[in-house]
């Protein structure tokens, strides 16, 4: 290298011919007036004489780049796509779908990187990595369409049985509804008044179809105003508001769907008694709900192989209890305090009563809700204030002027009222046979 750039500065006569023997001479120039710069992977411009010196250099020192045979290639190449398709097609999420197959391309680019370093190996970078990528695409739209369709089967089919609000979840993140856990809802449980009744009077594609019409209308409203439904019991509603989807103003909703389903109902029976439509007991059927608002456990419960959605707790069976005990005060919808702190003002409430659920020993202060404030009559809300007027002078063992109160009551609100009754029924039996001096003025329900 240094005869060489030393020749130009030597006169002719001094070389001598010895001077090239054994020798391989390059003549060119390097300078960039020269105009013999070339462009090489390694370098952006390279003087012509110095490619061929690298080259005659890797001749001399026998350092070859070995390219693998064409077999070789092809098989690496069927290699890296069979993979990147096959890790699309797994059941993994798709973050990790993409991460692995992100590995492997790297992993392949690692390797060849390194056999060309250590053995000058040259290894298909460019085609196999593009390979890759169109496996992967290919692999990802094939199974994008395969689960879509899968996934819109199963939400169908699902969806006939199960909440659609709960097959949505549980097709986003099933572990976690079988897992469960407590969380805060508003427990909805309904059910028809009287329907034995109303069953022994129709025939059994009667009773069906009615059936039919009635929980269709009820679970729209449910699921209008945010609620899941839990399950069907016959005629009764069990729903859940709050879970598996959070819900803001759980009791709230809770509340309007039941007021627009004690509305929607009302219309039902009109539109049959138009028609004529069933029979007598069901064009003047009616339903009582209750709601109970606070923390439940929720989730999947049953077994591995037969589990459906549901809640369980306190909270729920208290719910169950205010339903049930509708009954006996003649009441659509009851509630718990924990809802009446949540609705009112915007709904118009009736304080009933001070009782010991079976099962419990904490007090409940049960609410009747009348409607939406605003809306109702004035003897409606004045027969409700006369009798919580009533029922405090009750809790205070005033009971003669209680019963003069509820006499008030009833005459206001235009017609009988068992809430009235049942009230007026303790007041004479305290009258007569006044409480024990630690008397709380609760009343303990004995029965479900």
């Amino acid at each position: 290298h240094r005869d060489l750039h030393s020749f130009p500065t030597r006169r002719s006569s001094d070389l001598q011919p010895d001077f090239f023997r054994d020798k391989i001479v390059i003549i060119g120039v390097s300078a960039v007036g020269g105009q013999d710069l070339k462009n090489t992977p390694v370098a952006p411009s390279m003087p012509g004489p110095m490619i061929h010196a690298n080259l005659i250099s890797d001749i001399l020192q026998e350092n070859h780049v070995t390219v693998e045979p064409r077999w070789i290639s092809w098989l690496v190449l069927a290699l890296v796509s069979l993979i990147s398709a096959g890790v699309m097609l797994t059941r993994l999420s798709a973050s990790r779908r993409i991460l692995v197959q992100a590995g492997v391309l790297l992993l392949y680019l690692a390797l060849a990187l390194l056999a060309f370093r250590l053995a000058n190996y040259l290894a298909p970078l460019l085609v196999v990595t593009v390979a890759g990528f169109t496996a992967s695409a290919l692999g990802w739209g094939y199974t994008s369409i395969t689960e879509g369709a899968e996934r819109r089967k199963y939400s169908r089919i699902l969806g006939n049985m199960v909440d659609p609000g709960i097959v949505r979840e549980a097709l986003n993140d099933l572990d976690a509804l079988k897992r469960g856990g407590e969380k805060q809802i508003t427990a909805f449980f309904s059910d028809v008044a009287s329907f034995s009744t109303i069953s022994e009077k129709l025939s059994s594609t009667d009773l069906a179809g009615l059936l039919n019409e009635y929980l269709s209308e009820m679970t729209i409203i449910l699921k209008r105003h945010g609620g899941t439904l839990d399950k069907y019991i016959g005629d009764a509603v069990v729903g859940i508001f709050g879970a598996p989807v959070p819900l803001a103003e759980s009791e709230l909703a809770a509340v309007r769907a039941s007021v627009e389903m004690s509305a929607r109902l009302d219309k039902m029976r009109q539109d049959w008694t138009t028609r004529n439509a069933w029979c007598p007991e069901a064009q003047s059927m009616h339903f009582r709900i209750g709601l109970n608002s606070g923390l439940a456990k929720v989730g999947f419960m049953g077994t591995d192989t037969l589990a459906s959605y549901t809640m369980m707790g306190d909270t729920v069976n208290l719910a169950a209890r205010l339903e049930a005990a509708g009954k006996d005060y003649g009441v659509e919808i009851l509630v718990s305090e924990s809802i009446e702190a949540r609705v009112r003002g915007e709904f118009a409430l009736r304080k009933l009563d001070l009782v010991r659920v079976k099962g419990k020993q904490q007090p409940v202060t049960l609410f009747e809700v009348l409607g939406k404030a605003g809306t109702l009559d004035a003897g409606i809300l004045e027969a409700a204030a006369l009798y919580e007027q009533a029922f405090s002078r009750y809790l205070e063992r005033d009971f003669s002027a209680a019963l003069q109160i509820l006499g008030f009551a009833e005459k206001a609100r235009g017609f009988r009222d068992a809430s009235v009754d049942l009230l007026a029924a303790r007041c004479i039996l305290f009258s007569e046979t006044p409480p024990a001096a630690d008397w709380d003025g609760v009343f303990t329900r004995t029965h479900k």
